[in-house]
């Protein structure tokens, strides 16, 4: 038998009662569909587990982007990265560069600027940031809270739906209302800007050219004030490369540096090289990374892709939902759970999504999109990571959470292929 029915893949999902059935500190290196005893070999570096599902809870953000800079392993200071940062590196007075402008950056610079001496902020896209409703709850909103729970539990929902407007509602819809994203840019640029940044020729770097909602936007009450400081000096020259003491853009101009922070992004689930350093092998050859590579990306529900038997995702192409991750895993929950309990019903060991109802859940996602902010609000220049290296947008469900939610609810259970064991099951 399968050392567990179900493997999850992932951080951020254990509860009460969970700690017996969690392995720390342990990637699962390689995946691989074992067909005749219908099961899935995950390899560890503490060895092989069996399981008979898996679901891959990864996240939408896993690898760190390798950052393309010459000369950046003969620089002679240390070089931090905003995916695993060494808390013994003390930056009070030293000379830093950061390299990156993104979410990780915007959360990064406030932090360390104080401490330095002087922080080169090296920026090859601007990214627009808004400010962050961060107000403390007031004590009697905090009473209330604790005697009426329900009136917590409407608050949360209503601060949902207002994030999935802003995803679903202006980012779908934006070709039926594109002043929604036209307006918040001018806004931003007339009034946000304008209160946040002294320098005109720095805020004018700082101020995106593309469409509100191109890029993943960032919320921030100090970012953009941090270009202020006099010991702060945003850098819109490229790199041309790292020097062994600091950093000489195309100018010819080297700065130099006791440190470099990298906070260069990550690649995201659905990209290829993800799975050539974690390989996904499914049924009859099948490949994760070459499937990713070669074929525009498809899934059924953001779930389930033909030739992985018995495997889900949390995240998949056209997978993200609602407002929150919360409802997302609800939502893939719920379908995973029908799906395992139908198999146990008709006593069948594999289970795999037909190509029919991929196709056609997935034609309807890019139907959705089509007229989609991505595609109708000067995005060319934004660099972002919401296209993929086939120029599609994947990376939402152009849904509700209550549509997405109904549908894992009443999804055709015959959209899967259900079959018995060829042998008798050993690990």
């Amino acid at each position: 038998m399968p050392d567990a029915e179900v493997a999850i893949i992932g951080a951020g999902l254990s509860g009460i009662g969970m700690g017996r059935h969690l392995r720390l500190r342990t990637e699962v290196t390689e995946r691989v569909w074992d067909g005749d005893a219908g099961l899935w070999r995950l390899r560890t570096p503490a060895g092989e587990v069996t399981a008979r599902f898996v679901v891959s809870a990864i996240g939408a953000f896993v690898d760190p982007r390798p950052a393309a800079l010459a000369g950046l392993d003969d620089f002679g200071g240390a070089v931090l990265r905003s995916s695993g940062w060494d808390h013994g590196c003390d930056l009070t007075g030293k000379r830093v560069a950061v390299v990156g402008t993104g979410a990780s950056a915007v959360q990064i610079i406030p932090e360390i600027a104080p401490l330095t001496a002087r922080l080169d902020v090296y920026q090859r896209t601007p990214i627009w940031v808004g400010p962050k409703p961060d107000s403390p709850v007031p004590r009697p909103v905090r009473w209330l809270f604790r005697r009426a729970p329900r009136v917590q539990d409407a608050v949360r929902r209503t601060a949902t739906r207002g994030v999935e407007m802003v995803l679903v509602d202006l980012v779908v819809g934006h070709g039926r209302a594109p002043y929604l994203a036209h307006g918040g840019a001018r806004l931003a640029r007339s009034l946000w800007y304008r209160t946040q940044v002294k320098d005109p020729d720095t805020r004018r770097r700082l101020t995106p050219g593309y469409g509100l909602g191109c890029k993943r936007p960032s919320v921030s009450n100090t970012y953009l004030k941090t270009f202020n400081r006099p010991n702060v000096a945003l850098v819109t020259d490229a790199i041309d490369q790292v020097t062994p003491t600091g950093v000489r853009t195309v100018d010819g101009r080297e700065r130099e540096v006791d440190a470099i922070v990298l906070a260069t992004g990550f690649r995201l689930a659905s990209d290829p090289e993800v799975y050539r350093r974690t390989p996904v092998r499914g049924r009859d050859g099948f490949d994760l990374a070459t499937f990713y590579a070669e074929n525009r990306l498809a899934s059924h529900e953001g779930i389930s892709i033909p030739g992985l038997p018995n495997h889900f995702m949390m995240f998949g192409p056209y997978g993200w939902v609602g407002g929150t991750w919360h409802q997302l895993v609800e939502t893939t929950s719920a379908h995973v759970v029908r799906v395992i309990r139908e198999a146990r019903r008709r006593g069948a060991t594999s289970v795999e999504v037909r190509p029919e109802p991929t196709e056609r859940w997935t034609n309807r996602m890019r139907e959705r999109l089509a007229g989609s902010l991505w595609t109708t609000n000067g995005c060319a220049t934004a660099n972002s990571h919401y296209f993929d290296h086939h120029g599609d947008t994947p990376y939402l469900r152009p849904t509700s959470a209550a549509q997405a939610a109904h549908a894992a609810r009443t999804f055709p259970l015959d959209d899967y292929v259900y079959s018995p064991p060829t042998r008798p099951i050993t690990p």
